[in-house]
């Protein structure tokens, strides 16, 4: 009997602290994502979900996306992000809505917002303090990785072709103008880590760009759609928020420093306080085009890593 008793009491245990969990977590204020219906169309809306559940699971609240229309004016912004919720625990914003930002800062000066700026320079922003935050992407780092991906993805490539000695590869990385020479070497730092035998080769532009048959793997961190069209074979890692479902098979790394990827730190830096911050992309290794799973491995642990000097 006492047998019997416990069978039915352990799972009414677990389920009414499954239901208090719920209550509590539900019961939070929500961390909200505000996004344009084209963004999200690209992102990926399933991507999304994926990201919603996995922060929600991370920060133990509610993490929902606010949809707007394309080219919604600030104010029409505003009124959706303040009916999503009547207190949330933060709202991101993209900086194409860095003014409804600004905006809604000013209607609701005690709710933290942050906007997630990326590489994008904001005049006009109300200034940062805390409450109103502005975070950038920590390109320095995201180089960094990227540099270790190519020399990865660089030795794959001369093995696939026979490990020949006598063609010499390289290992390109296509960046806007705007790069500093200082990222350029933490680029080049990750890539000897990985593949000391391997030279790199910088360009501004896709007129730069060397032959692909010069190239053993390439990083694209600017606008490069032309290239990936006529490189259907040089492994390549992609600075990008498109849904790595529509990309070709030559990508095998994509950054992505969108909101629904770095909503974890970006709501916990807001908890903190921190008026400004860089977070790094997460790199996403698209693990279907690797047959290897050592180089899977090794993949994995180099989109952990940090510089000796940031860490």
């Amino acid at each position: 009997m006492k047998r019997i008793i416990l069978l039915i009491t352990i799972p009414g245990v677990i389920v009414a602290a499954v239901g208090a969990a719920a209550l509590v977590f539900f019961s939070r204020p929500p961390v909200l994502i505000v996004a344009s219906e084209s963004l999200q169309f690209i992102y990926g809306e399933s991507r999304i979900r994926r990201h919603e559940i996995s922060a929600s699971l991370a920060l133990f609240r509610p993490v929902r996306t606010v949809t707007v229309a394309d080219g919604a004016g600030a104010d029409v912004v505003v009124i959706a992000a303040s009916a999503a919720s009547p207190r949330p625990f933060c709202v991101l914003f993209v900086p194409a809505n860095a003014d409804a930002a600004a905006r809604f800062h000013g209607e609701f000066p005690e709710i933290p917002v942050v906007v997630m700026a990326g590489l994008a320079h904001l005049p006009g922003l109300p200034p940062a303090n805390g409450i109103f935050c502005v975070f950038s992407t920590d390109r320095s780092t995201d180089m960094y990785r990227a540099g270790l991906f190519a020399g990865i993805l660089a030795e794959v490539r001369q093995n696939e072709m026979g490990g020949v000695d006598d063609i010499r590869l390289d290992a390109a990385l296509l960046h806007d103008h705007l790069m500093p020479e200082s990222d350029r070497e933490l680029f080049s730092r990750g890539l000897r880590e990985e593949n000391p035998d391997t030279g790199v080769l910088f360009a501004s532009s896709i007129a730069g760009m060397p032959d692909a048959g010069r190239l053993s793997s390439a990083v694209l961190a600017s606008s490069a759609s032309e290239f990936l069209d006529r490189t259907p074979f040089v492994p390549m890692v992609l600075f990008t928020w498109l849904n790595p479902l529509l990309l070709p098979n030559a990508v095998k790394v994509v950054f992505d420093d969108s909101p629904w990827a770095l909503a974890v730190p970006a709501a916990r830096m807001a908890a903190e306080g921190r008026a400004h911050a860089v977070i790094p992309s997460k790199p996403l290794i698209v693990s279907r085009n690797f047959a290897d799973n050592n180089v899977l491995r090794r993949m994995r642990r180099a989109a952990e890593k940090i510089p000796e000097n940031q860490e």
